[in-house]
């Protein structure tokens, strides 16, 4: 098979960046909390409550992502969800009271989700060919990484720059028009650049089955053992990934550090993650992708067992640095490979939405309850215990997902030799 990746690296690097920045809006109020508490002169309660809003209708979206990926254009979906966030973005300005804030937070969880994530993942793996799907995700995970860590500090410079010469408030406008102006100019591109699947323009009448959401595929995805095991996988990583935010208070707690040394370790983890998408993806597609997953289990099992049996020493804060990089590392090496292993379970890209679908109700909803079983701990518990405890909660997931991607070798076994197959002709044609 012809590699075509590389002919699509523009649209890729596209894909990658408003797969970062259409969530900017909805999240970049927990980065500015106190000016945008001050500026819609919000309680804490009701702050919470928008990222609630958000939560909740992001869960219910992703229940008919799958259903809108199937059914319409994938370049229709990501335009409109972008320009549609950008212009939410807008209404920010206005300052509205509470309840339109709710709203709008609200209607982000449809924009962001329903129409858009299901059709993202779909458009990154039609850009590959079968033994490209490791690097497509990889490139497109750690793309997203880098877009994080670029706009972070130049959207924390405008903010500065308007605040210092203005008023915090100038300076929170400032940023919305900039995440707003994006979001819009990114729908845009998308819209002249983004070519549908090659399949799809060669077939015009497959192209109009595939507009029709077919329960029935979606019925005998959910028989096939490989969708429940892909579950689990996401399941357990995602889980890991959504609660690493807890190791800063532990540095503190546990090894004495800083504010500012805990803090700098949470931003590391954004810079762990291009390093971890990058080589996911490329060691994937020349290993097999779930060969690189159990990999990055066990990678991810080791550093977690490091950081539990780490002794809470300060002459050691530079082990637990070690430690952090391993697991921050791992964890989005394997967020990168959540969607490229679907290959190996031998789903057509026309049907990603659809199998999407229970991929991400279910392997999503750790974000749901893991900040609850983290409180419990630390309430429990307390103190380091607590957070040990909470540690080792991870670290069976991790032993879990390790348990499942051996399974899952030996049920996708015939397809894995195919895609074998066809890295090893790749090769010969290379050379």
């Amino acid at each position: 098979m012809e590699a075509k990746l590389k002919e699509n690296t523009a649209t890729l690097v596209i894909l990658a960046v408003s797969g970062a920045l259409i969530y900017a809006l909805p999240y970049f109020r927990n980065y500015y909390y106190d000016v945008f508490l001050e500026a819609f002169q919000l309680t804490n309660t009701q702050m919470g409550t928008l990222g609630s809003a958000y939560g909740i209708c992001c869960l219910i979206s992703y229940i008919f992502g799958g259903y809108c990926a199937d059914r319409w254009k994938t370049k229709y979906l990501l335009t409109i969800s972008l320009v549609a966030t950008g212009v939410l973005g807008f209404t920010l300005l206005l300052y509205p009271p509470y309840p339109v804030l709710l709203l709008i937070h609200a209607a982000w969880g449809i924009t962001s989700i329903m129409t858009f994530w299901g059709a993202l993942v779909k458009a990154v793996r039609s850009l590959g060919s079968e033994n490209e799907q490791g690097k497509a995700f990889g490139f497109f995970e750690g793309g997203r990484g880098i877009t994080n860590i670029v706009q972070s500090a130049v959207i924390l410079g405008i903010f500065a720059f308007f605040a210092k010469r203005m008023s915090d408030k100038m300076a929170l406008s400032a940023v919305i028009v900039v995440y707003s102006v994006i979001c819009l100019l990114l729908g845009i591109m998308i819209m002249l650049l983004y070519k549908d699947s090659s399949q799809d323009n060669e077939n015009p009448q497959a192209n109009e089955n595939t507009k029709k959401f077919d329960w029935m595929v979606l019925w005998k995805i959910l028989k096939m053992p490989t969708t429940w095991l892909a579950t689990i996988l996401i399941f357990t990583s995602y889980a890991i990934i959504i609660s690493y935010y807890y190791i800063t208070p532990y540095a503190t707690a546990a090894f004495g550090a800083s504010t500012l040394i805990a803090a700098a370790l949470g931003y590391f983890s954004q810079y762990c993650r291009p390093i971890g998408s990058f080589s996911a993806g490329m060691i994937g597609d020349r290993i097999g992708v779930s060969n690189m997953v159990l990999i990055g289990y066990v990678i991810l099992t080791i550093g977690l067992v490091g950081l539990i049996v780490l002794p809470g020493k300060a002459t050691l804060i530079l082990m637990l640095l070690v430690f952090i990089a391993v697991i921050y590392t791992s964890m989005y090496a394997l967020q990168a490979l959540h969607f490229a292993i679907l290959v190996e379970g031998d789903y057509p890209v026309e049907t990603t939405g659809t199998i999407s679908m229970p991929l991400m109700i279910i392997g999503y909803s750790g974000e749901i309850f893991m900040p609850i079983i983290a409180g419990a701990c630390l309430d429990y518990w307390g103190g380091t215990t607590g957070y040990k405890v909470f540690f080792t909660i991870l670290l069976a997931l991790a032993i879990i997902g390790l348990i499942t991607v051996v399974i899952w070798q030996r049920v996708t076994q015939e397809k894995r030799k195919e895609i074998a197959m066809q890295r090893a002709f790749a090769k010969v044609q290379e050379t």
